[in-house]
């Protein structure tokens, strides 16, 4: 039932990308740099509720589906039913560099939909020549259809239009009714995280980046790894310089998925980035933007005129406009994307209350909020629940199998590497709401070029200890008194914006918010459940 290959197919076998192109000609709007653009038909978003684990054999998590073997068996036969009637292309390509932590790729998509796997196949690493051989297995296997239920005789509203089926054990998902590159995409990194977590180590939702700081004793390096939810600024801060000048300076790895080994490494996945494009402005992110005006670049759902001209405010297409963008067209990228120290964690969160910008966490805490996975729901992702607290463990929709594995192996990873410092970073507001004599109903908004400043002066700590930080007696964590380069900085303290009283409410509403949520995970292990004040 679950083959990895597929000899009864009529295959174009790793066309280049000229061929692919060519292939997805009729659909291409071309800008006025020469880059291809595309909408998508059937999809603009991932379709997480239509998402399945479908082998018994693997362990489910709390907020994970699965489904059973006879409705696994009866799509899986159907789709095999239909592929003879297509003409197919397989491409194949690599994640990661490091050979302890690589993986074969096989895409196989239907020609009609090569406009999938020409962005797709831009995402990942080229393979060895011996490995395009059909008749060799890849680690994992994306079986790629976006037309394959279409036919399907349906009984009480089963299948729906859209069907994602994972089978974590043999590495092979099937992406069906979709037409969205982030599917494809994502079903070969889930499968990566798996095998990350099955080798003793943790696949993250992270950016990754090295800071070189001047720390009196000369220029060290600190290497970063960036958490955060859509909306939250973990890819701005993942790309962002912080301003600083030779021989200062970053590095930037990875924007997204990295594999993190016991011995405190985070391998990098990808070779370029798929980025979110909504919002996205010349002079906010120079560097990101400058990298997608040019012909290499290719785009989903964004709006391109008559004339050829990209308009990332446009949102005809919806708010999910997705970019190419070549990573050595990148400012500050290098040929490397692994980190092989990492010195800080940095989860970002957007909160609008009492939250401070910036928050050092124990191991213990650390595990917390990384189960808490916290910030709030925007506009573009749920208008309905616009400004309400949003969870997600791990900050990574794509986890397979229980969470609470998640949380219990992140201790055990910081417990193992001791250089590992954990910061909770708040990219929103303090004190909206405040009743405070003179404070302003909306708060003070924490702007990116703080938030910038704040990474800096972390990479700039000493590991472990040091002075000017300050034990909150509410919640356990560390506050640092001052940050010498941003002016003002008293001001975003959110106590400044509530009387004692709304505070206090206002403390014990979200200690009951987390508490409820950390509640849905008793294999945690105590250390972690206790550390969490009540």
């Amino acid at each position: 039932m679950w083959a990895k290959t597929y000899p009864q197919l009529k295959i174009l076998n790793n066309p280049p990308e000229e061929v692919l192109r060519d292939l997805a000609r009729a659909e291409e709007i071309t800008t006025r740099f020469g880059a291809p653009s595309y909408r998508t038909r059937q999809a603009a978003s991932r379709s997480a509720a239509n998402t399945y684990l479908a082998n018994e054999k693997t362990a489910s998590g709390r907020f994970q589906r699965t489904l059973d073997v006879r409705r696994t068996k009866e799509i899986i036969n159907y789709v095999a039913s239909q592929m003879p009637g297509a003409s197919w292309i397989s491409l194949d390509r690599a994640i990661g560099r490091n050979p302890n932590f690589s993986f074969h790729c096989r895409l196989l998509i239907p020609q009609a939909f090569a406009r999938v796997g020409l962005m797709w196949s831009k995402t990942l690493f080229p393979t060895q020549e011996a490995k395009h051989d059909p008749r060799v297995e890849p680690d994992f296997l994306t079986v790629y259809f976006p037309e394959a239920l279409d036919g399907m005789e349906r009984k009480d509203n089963w299948p729906p239009s859209t069907l994602i089926l994972i089978n974590p054990e043999q590495g092979i998902t099937f992406v069906l009714g979709t037409d969205y590159v982030g599917e494809a995409k994502m079903s070969f990194l889930r499968q990566a995280l798996y095998q990350t977590k099955k080798k003793g180590g943790l696949g993250l939702h992270a950016g990754s980046k090295i800071v070189r700081v001047r720390n009196g004793q000369g220029v060290k390096s600190c290497g970063m790894l960036l958490f955060g939810l859509s909306g939250t600024g973990k890819t701005t801060l993942t790309l962002d310089d912080h301003g600083l000048t030779p021989p200062e300076g970053v590095t930037v790895l990875q924007d997204d998925i990295a594999l993190l080994t016991p011995q405190g490494r985070a391998f990098g996945t990808e070779d370029n980035f798929y980025v979110k494009t909504e919002g996205l402005k010349a002079e906010e992110q120079a560097g990101l933007y400058q990298s997608l005006i040019n012909p290499e670049a290719i785009f989903e759902n964004v709006t391109v005129d008559k004339s050829g001209e990209i308009r990332f405010t446009d949102y005809t297409n919806g708010t999910n406009g997705r970019a190419l963008a070549l990573r050595r067209k990148i400012p500050n990228t290098g040929d490397s994307i692994d980190l092989e120290r990492v010195d800080k964690m940095i989860f970002i969160a957007r909160r609008d209350t009492i939250v401070p910008p910036v928050a050092r966490l124990n191991r213990e805490l650390a595990a917390v909020f990384f189960m808490l996975g916290e910030s709030i729901e925007t506009s573009a992702g749920d208008p309905t629940r616009a400004g309400q607290p949003k969870h997600e463990v791990g900050f990574n929709p794509f986890i397979i199998g229980p969470e609470e594995i998640e949380g219990n192996r992140l201790y055990d990873l910081l417990n193992a590497n001791p250089q590992i410092e954990v910061y909770l970073l708040n990219t929103g507001s303090v004190g909206k709401g405040g009743d405070a004599p003179d404070a302003p109903k909306e708060g003070l908004k924490i702007p990116k070029e703080v938030s910038s400043k704040i990474l800096t002066f972390l990479a700039r700590q000493k590991t472990s200890g040091g002075a000017g930080w300050i034990r909150d007696p509410d919640w356990g964590y560390e506050i640092p008194e001052r940050i010498p380069d941003i002016p003002g900085w008293e001001n975003f303290d959110p106590r400044k914006y509530y009387t004692n009283a709304t505070y206090g409410r206002l403390v014990t509403q979200l200690k009951a918010e987390r508490q409820a949520w950390l509640a849905q995970f008793p294999g945690l292990k105590s250390a972690i459940r206790s550390a969490l004040p009540g």
